[in-house]
């Protein structure tokens, strides 16, 4: 059996999930913008936009290579065809952030204190491997979550033959190194923090292609929300109850606004800090009042929006057709 290659909802979620952290940035990422401690405390959760990524990744990715009939000797393919298709509008994003980190003296809120780029932070960028490098900060902070994606890519790559397997131990045993890998290094920084995660959109994968049954879907499902709950935070465990009930009932639903928002929510995502969180930053020095502020985060999403989308048309969607050429298959 072949999956679908699309999957409706999915975009409806990546939507929600890069405009939630987008609104986080703007309201709770601009200092002393916002004074009222209830409309912080409520964007605040807008954070976890990525959780509700890593969940989508953790499904998608094993779609993809269970539609290309994925072996492990495919891996270098895999990995280039992932690299193609994120990496041009990752690098793009690192010029416009090194531009704009030598600009921000201009600003009004510039704070006196001038950020020094040096080429081998720049060369980390390249491979994600800031992380590794305590003395290495990103350019723009949310990369993190790129080299956790990345890493994810690799475990994957590795171990899926694990989870595809019509033998129930093995997958239990894919289980048990996504649930226990996180006690051995619990750094956030790193993938094994967010693995459970990951998990619950591999299990999301398993039984939407038939791999496994709605039994062996519920126990596992059940053993890693508690994991989440438990050993992460209630709020996390709720997204991931949410998710994957919403993907469960709601698979072929799409809404088009949220369907079109979605389709480049990767830009949307490398953009908001560099355009829109700019925009809201340097204009929080003129604006009073709960309407102009309003107004201000209404227009830093009009900038995201617009250089997000001129980002996606112009390179984005290139190395989504590039990446669409690479066949490691065959």
């Amino acid at each position: 059996m072949k999956t679908p290659g699309e999957i409706p909802v999915l975009d409806n979620l990546r939507a929600i999930a890069a405009w939630s952290v987008c609104l986080y940035h703007f309201v709770c990422a601009t200092v002393g913008f916002i004074n009222s401690k209830v409309v912080y405390d409520i964007f605040y959760y807008g954070q976890f936009g990525v959780h509700l990524f890593f969940i989508i990744s953790g499904m998608v990715i094993p779609w993809s290579l269970y539609r290309n009939s994925y072996r492990i000797k495919n891996l270098f393919g895999f990995l280039l065809k992932r690299l193609l298709r994120l990496e041009p509008p990752y690098l793009f994003s690192i010029l416009l952030a090194i531009a704009f980190i030598y600009l921000r003296k201009y600003s009004p809120s510039f704070d006196g204190m001038e950020k020094t780029i040096t080429v081998r932070q720049v060369f980390l960028h390249l491979g994600y491997l800031v992380p590794f490098f305590n003395d290495v900060s990103w350019l723009n902070n949310v990369y993190w979550t790129l080299a956790i994606e990345f890493q994810y890519y690799l475990l994957i790559g590795l171990l899926y033959f694990l989870f595809i397997s019509p033998m129930i131990l093995l997958r239990f045993l894919g289980y048990g190194v996504l649930l226990a890998t996180p006690f051995v290094f619990a750094d956030e920084r790193f993938l094994p923090f967010w693995l459970p995660l990951f998990g619950i959109g591999i299990l999301l994968f398993l039984f939407k292609s038939k791999q496994i049954g709605i039994a062996e879907l519920a126990v596992a499902s059940t053993i890693f929300i508690g994991h989440l709950f438990f050993f992460n935070s209630g709020v996390c465990a709720g997204i991931a109850l949410v998710t994957e009930m919403i993907i469960l009932f709601m698979f072929s639903y799409s809404n088009p606004l949220l369907a079109f928002l979605g389709k480049f929510s990767y830009s949307v995502y490398l953009m908001h800090t560099l355009a829109g969180a700019a925009f809201v930053n340097v204009l929080s020095h003129y604006v009073t009042g709960n309407f102009a502020k309003l107004v201000l985060v209404l227009g830093g999403l009009v900038v995201t929006a617009a250089s997000s989308y001129v980002m996606y048309i112009v390179i984005e969607k290139p190395s989504k057709k590039l990446s669409s050429g690479v066949k490691y298959n065959r």
